[in-house]
């Protein structure tokens, strides 16, 4: 019999069964990219993206149907709160199980075609070290309780995970950047807003220049990655090389 490298295994998760079977995939590289993408995450667009040239935005259309789904589902928590009948208590249950279900996959599917457009079309990524459980931290944040459960909901370190894992397979460098104060700087004379609070548009008190927030956050991270990284970055033919006084790393084609 033929030696065995991976096990299979048989998950079950919220009353579903998955067969998990590991397959070997090789690292492909197109050696036709050449790009590089900042992103800043946030919660009324799930991405902004900024790569020299253009902004982009990934996830805008879906967040009011995320919030549809969660006030629905606030609704069912509610009634099942309420009720005493075990037949209808059961029933609201599992409708609000399904309903968890069906906002995983939402978010699940966007993670999906995201990381494959960022993947397919850029050598580079930067992507901040956000951690969601940090901003919804009751004691310390300022975001509302429906802005904060919106983050959750993203699920930006599942995307991370699904963001590098693609990266892996495709040859692309995903660079964590600190992302501490991006959305707060003014992207024309680099004045630091203390008192922008939860504002859309970033106005400048400063220089009186106006920017989307998330469109100046995207443009900042670029802009430290590659000045305050102390690193440098070539891409040719051959692959990615990044280097600086501490460390090589070269990514496989």
């Amino acid at each position: 019999m033929p030696k065995t490298e991976y096990a299979t295994q048989l998950v079950r998760d919220r009353k579903r069964w998955f067969a998990c079977i590991p397959v070997y995939e090789e690292t492909t590289s197109s050696n036709q990219l050449n790009k590089v993408i900042a992103l800043d995450p946030g919660v009324r667009t799930f991405l902004t993206g900024f790569d020299g040239d253009s902004f982009l935005e990934f996830g805008k259309a879906d967040i009011g149907r995320i919030q549809r789904l969660c006030s629905h589902l606030d609704k069912q928590m509610g009634r099942i709160a309420k009720t005493n009948i075990r037949k209808e208590k059961r029933s609201l249950i599992s409708a609000a199980s399904r309903l968890r279900i069906k906002i995983r996959n939402l978010i699940d599917e966007c993670h999906k075609q995201v990381s494959n457009f960022l993947t397919s079309n850029y050598k580079v990524v930067f992507l901040p070290t956000f951690e969601t459980s940090e901003m919804v931290v009751k004691s310390t944040r300022k975001l509302r309780s429906k802005t904060a459960r919106q983050m959750l909901n993203w699920g930006h370190y599942r995307f991370e995970r699904h963001l590098k894992q693609s990266a892996k397979k495709r040859g692309v460098a995903v660079i964590d950047v600190n992302e501490s104060y991006t959305s707060k700087t003014c992207t024309n004379c680099g004045f630091k807003h203390d008192q922008l609070g939860g504002a859309k548009i970033f106005k400048c008190p400063n220089c009186h220049q106006k920017i989307d927030r998330d469109w100046g956050g995207a443009r900042n991270i670029m802009i430290r990655a590659l000045r305050d990284g102390s690193f440098s970055l070539r891409i040719n033919s051959q692959g990615i090389a990044i280097t600086n006084d501490l460390f090589f790393q070269r990514c496989p084609v």
